[in-house]
């Protein structure tokens, strides 16, 4: 065997580290980049922010030409075709949006600098553990009962409950819907909590909805489940084995928090903290609300109000009254709490993207508040250039491992510049596709049209995966709202003359039809298809009820009012 290198050719794809930055910058959004290009200024040495303001001194101002902008796309761009810009009165445009000019007393004497940094005036949310935990140093309680309480508050699960999750052991057979319930907590488990809260619709049997059911588990399985049910260890024992006191003790601790606010914390399951929030209210188990809470939760999740006034010998009337006061109680006693370490549910949307009229025509801007202008700096860039001249004179320079590290820097700077300037062309050139094959949605003369990623990719001659990237967690602010670029991307569907409408265009009429249906007589799947079949719009009924689950809507046995 004889061992020789060959030389070979190869045509390959290879990801080189200019591609790469690209493709990052690309997928990033507006306050991603914002964050990018402040930390790549921290970590590179060769790229500086300038300033271009008219205030400087004419020498800094031609000394400052020569650095790149971070976009060099147009000032304004329109969708007409023809060949000469139209004269657009920026003055009077700015004007009329209220652009905040600059305070007149932002000079050094304005005294700006002696206030304190934002920074500094942030506030950290209170967390729900935190509030219980002032609650119990503000009350009566002594210093074994407080420890106890601090205890049982690291038994606290994020939703307020008392975590039973060492309760809940994963069920080895099947289970039938009635033991299920029961084995969450009850016919207050989650599933009822999460019916009341509306967070999805549950699965009543019906029309729309049917809910299968499995057979009662019987044999080993189940024995193994009865027996790994013995072993199951209550939060309350276990803080009374900790502390060595008596459960009794713990309970009346655990009792005595859950009436502190938010009421129902601590709660073993739904029902019991629904029924304690019922009792610090003044009602009692003479009450057809407490009634319902204890027992018939089940009931009134599937809006089977007739079941309850049946078993409860009262009128639909009496029912309707007391669900009226079980719809005020609060099902998650921390939903105005975060849990600590976790940001709010809230998030903050910056558009990448603004697009406005100014008479006929459409104005594509976009976003570049907060990004600097960026350059090299001329430090780093002459001590290079000084590098070149004295190897082209023939002067021979000892090794420096400092020029290597400038020269790469130099070249990530290069790299980062041109990027951003194509990411914000192509970002603007997605944009300008997007107005042009949704114009009518724009001019409000019409809905969103079918529209794929390849319409646009071929409009601009650009691969669909890069549309993709633009399209991605991006939002473009109308005057008709803020939407996410994917949001006029739509699948089509047929007409009954054989044109196509959008998915969102449907989505609106089904919101629609249900927004004037008889609350009373509530429209199921059949019927609003049969209703868009009238409107010449062609579509499966189990389409419908995607589209209605997505929309939020409930089923119509679940939508019907009967009082």
């Amino acid at each position: 065997m004889e061992l020789k290198l060959v030389p070979k050719l190869q045509l390959g794809v290879v990801m080189t580290p200019q591609l790469k930055m690209a493709i990052k910058l690309l997928t990033l959004n507006h306050l991603e980049l914002k964050d990018a290009v402040a930390q790549e200024l921290v970590e590179n040495p060769v790229l500086e922010e300038f300033n271009d303001d008219p205030r400087l001194p004419q020498e800094s101002r031609e000394a400052e030409q020569v650095a790149a902008p971070v976009s060099e796309r147009p000032a304004e761009v329109t969708t007409t075709t023809s060949a000469q810009e139209p004269s657009i009165d920026w003055e009077a445009y700015a004007d009329q949006y209220n652009y905040l000019p600059p305070s007149a007393g932002s000079g050094k004497d304005s005294g700006l600098d002696d206030l304190p940094g934002i920074d500094q005036t942030l506030t950290r949310t209170e967390t729900l553990e935190e509030h219980l935990l002032w609650q119990v140093r503000m009350s009566d309680m002594n210093a074994l009962e407080r420890q106890i309480a601090l205890r049982l508050l690291g038994e606290m699960s994020d939703d307020g409950f008392l975590d039973v999750s060492a309760l809940q052991t994963p069920s080895l057979a099947p289970q039938p819907a009635g033991d299920k319930a029961a084995a969450a907590g009850g016919e207050g488990g989650a599933d009822d909590e999460g019916a009341l809260l509306g967070d999805g619709p549950a699965a009543p049997a019906g029309e729309d909805d049917d809910e299968p059911t499995t057979a009662p588990a019987d044999g080993p399985a189940a024995a193994a489940a009865a027996a790994a049910a013995d072993e199951r260890v209550d939060p309350v024992q276990l803080v009374a084995d900790e502390l060595d006191v008596d459960a009794a003790w713990v309970e009346a601790v655990r009792r005595r928090i859950m009436r502190f606010d938010p009421v129902g914390c601590l709660s073993r399951d739904l029902r019991e903290c629904l029924l304690t929030q019922l009792e610090v209210w003044g009602y009692d188990e003479e009450n057809l609300v407490w009634a319902i809470v204890a027992h018939h939760l089940r009931d009134a999740e599937r809006h089977n109000f007739q079941a309850i006034a049946k078993a409860e010998k009262v009128t639909l009337a009496d029912v309707g009254d007391a669900m009226k006061l079980v719809e005020q109680l609060e099902p998650r006693p921390a939903r105005n709490y975060i849990p600590q370490g976790e940001s709010p549910d809230a998030q903050y949307i910056t558009p990448d993207v603004y697009v406005m009229k100014l008479g006929d025509e459409w104005i594509i801007q976009l976003n570049e508040d907060g990004l600097p202008k960026l350059r090299m700096s001329r430090f780093y860039v002459e001590q290079l250039r000084a590098e070149q001249i004295a190897k082209k004179q023939g002067v021979r320079l000892p090794a420096d491992p400092s020029r290597t590290y400038i020269k790469e820097k130099k070249r990530t700077a290069e790299w980062l510049i041109k990027s951003i300037h194509q990411r914000q062309r192509t970002i603007y050139r997605v944009c300008e596709s997007i107005l042009k094959y949704q114009r009518d949605w724009f001019d409000g003369n019409g809905p969103l049209k079918p529209l794929i990623l390849k319409n646009v990719a071929d409009d601009i001659e650009m691969h669909e995966s890069t549309v993709s990237r633009v399209t991605s967690r991006k939002y473009l602010h109308t005057p008709r709202g803020v939407f996410e670029l994917k949001y006029f991307f739509n699948s089509s569907i047929n007409t009954g003359d054989g044109d196509s409408v959008a998915s969102e265009a449907v989505k609106d009429e089904i919101k629609k039809i249900v927004q004037g249906e008889n609350p009373k007589k509530p429209l199921s799947d059949s019927a609003i298809v049969k209703i868009l079949e009238d409107r010449n719009v062609n579509i499966a009924r189990r389409t419908v009820a995607k589209y209605r689950d997505e929309l939020g809507i409930l089923p119509s046995n679940r939508r019907k009012q009967v009082f």
